[in-house]
């Protein structure tokens, strides 16, 4: 190759570089995050357990729009959520039950919100920071019967949110997948590997706390007055 040659392929080099530093970054599709236990819809979706959902089934992370909405697809593209004879599966739990998100993308927080067939019922904030990759939020008081629970992850910075509903049965019979209570008074036992935000419910040694505000692996009926957890006494 002449001299004059290799410096038309080196200058073309250097004029194209810039293209690929903007193109390629742009490639990954957004990834933020949807329920997994008790399984949303988009979840049933990803995993088989309700086939012919449309894309949703490869991304349902993604289910994302503006806040405000009230419907499963939040008035998104994945509109196979909003269907209701499409056969989802409805998981029995407790009056008091956990539902976690899996976060693939961790988003400054404005809060969480549960609706329960339409009506506002819970809400739970974390001082506007990133969630972990895992989070649990401790559903109290929820009315038995058959229900759609609505959850909305409001962002803090952007007008988006991200949207998963639930199809439950309150104390319903059969193994549900959500974490319920089971109709014990205390609510559910303490994990040490689960994410609690404040108004979190649990039971540890034949007592019943209520979290404070976030924490993790840190046990019920310890650090004091200043502690994680309030000691609602014996069941």
């Amino acid at each position: 190759m002449s001299h004059r040659r290799r410096l038309a392929v080196l200058a073309a080099a250097i004029l194209t570089a810039p293209l690929f530093t903007v193109i390629l970054p742009a490639s990954p599709a957004s990834a933020h995050g949807w329920i997994t236990n008790p399984a949303s819809r988009q979840d049933q979706c990803a995993t088989g357990a309700v086939a012919n959902c449309g894309d949703v089934r490869y991304e349902p992370q993604s289910v994302e729009a503006e806040k405000g909405s009230r419907l499963c697809s939040g008035g998104g593209r994945f509109s196979e959520l909003d269907n209701e004879s499409k056969g989802w599966q409805v998981q029995s739990i407790g009056s008091s039950a956990s539902f976690t998100w899996r976060n693939t993308a961790m988003h400054r927080t404005l809060n969480w919100q549960y609706y329960v067939d339409g009506n506002l019922h819970q809400t739970f904030t974390n001082g506007n920071a990133q969630p972990p990759p895992q989070l649990s939020h401790q559903l109290t008081g929820l009315p038995g019967g058959r229900h759609k629970i609505l959850a909305v992850w409001n962002i803090l910075d952007t007008p988006m949110a991200f949207y998963a509903c639930v199809d439950v049965n309150v104390n319903g019979t059969g193994g549900g997948g959500g974490g319920g209570g089971g109709g014990n008074p205390c609510g559910p036992a303490w994990n040490a590997s689960a994410v609690y935000t404040a108004g979190a419910v649990v039971s540890h040694n034949g007592r019943r706390y209520t979290a404070r505000h976030w924490t993790q692996g840190e046990t019920p009926g310890t650090g004091g007055q200043w502690g994680p957890w309030t000691d609602n006494g014996p069941c």
